[in-house]
């Protein structure tokens, strides 16, 4: 039997993105939220290095964590007690893993796909791509039962896997992980969304690039920033940072006033901090 295609949205606002999530998924329990930059496909890290001649991948993947395991100890809090713990700690802090990054929390999604300007097209003159937040109706059968004593590297399918608090990041960006399965045959990885067995289950947000900065600062509003989602100083930087500038896509009420004459100026995402 085929799988259903996956759903199309577009949001242009928070209160858009939370009225089609009540509208959309009224009953659903298991939801899963990945916002992403771009319209990317749905790979772990682990899939798009770039290894050294003559390198295999899962070699240069055992490689990684190894090295993690041998190194992090005196830089965590909590020890990890297994490899699907350890990966986890290792993704969150932007490690290439076999995990890709999910979150319960559908606001933090949203900022993850719109903390950061589009990217500028080539040519200029072409539109700015969209952002994305995806939308996993994950189902209970498919996540990692906590007295699983499987490998994380085996298996027969992707699985769901929630990670246990052992980071103030896992527990402030309310996070999980799809763990994806080795094709040996392909020699790689298939993205989420061309997996028959989770397709019908994923839905696509778009997000259009003119929509980001107000978007931002909606969700500063509701306490949802770069502060209390990286949870460290670098976040906190970064957000005392934001409040007292402008990013690429943001202007003062002023130059919106004059822009919105000549017609060229989009709307401001927050008033100047004077």
């Amino acid at each position: 039997m085929p799988s259903r295609p996956v759903s199309n949205y577009t949001v242009t606002s928070v209160s858009e993105f939370v009225s089609l999530l009540e509208g959309t998924f009224p009953d659903s329990e298991d939801l899963l939220f990945r916002g992403q930059g771009g319209d990317w496909p749905l790979l772990p890290k682990i899939a798009r290095i770039r290894l050294r001649p003559g390198t295999d991948l899962l070699v240069t993947e055992q490689r990684l964590l190894n090295d993690f395991k041998l190194q992090a100890p005196s830089l965590v809090d909590l020890g990890p007690e297994s490899d699907w713990e350890w990966l986890s700690l290792a993704q969150h802090y932007g490690m290439a893993t076999r995990l890709l990054d999910w979150t319960s929390n559908p606001l933090a999604a949203l900022w993850f796909s719109v903390e950061k300007p589009a990217e500028t097209p080539c040519p200029p003159d072409l539109p700015k791509p969209p952002a994305v937040v995806w939308v996993f109706d994950s189902s209970k059968e498919d996540h990692v039962q906590e007295s699983s004593k499987a490998s994380p590297f085996s298996g027969e399918r992707t699985r769901v896997f929630r990670p246990k608090h052992i980071a103030r990041r896992i527990i402030a960006q309310a996070g999980w992980h799809t763990v994806h399965k080795y094709i040996h045959d392909r020699k790689g990885f298939v993205p989420l969304e061309r997996q028959s067995r989770y397709r019908g289950d994923l839905t696509k947000i778009v997000v259009p690039a003119e929509h980001f900065c107000n978007i931002r600062f909606g969700l500063d509003q509701c306490g949802v920033n770069a502060a209390s989602l990286l949870t460290d100083l670098s976040g906190l930087c970064r957000h005392i940072e934001w409040l007292h500038s402008l990013l690429e896509d943001e202007m003062l009420e002023d130059e919106m006033e004059d822009g919105m004459a000549k017609g060229k100026l989009r709307r401001p995402g927050r008033k100047a901090r004077r």
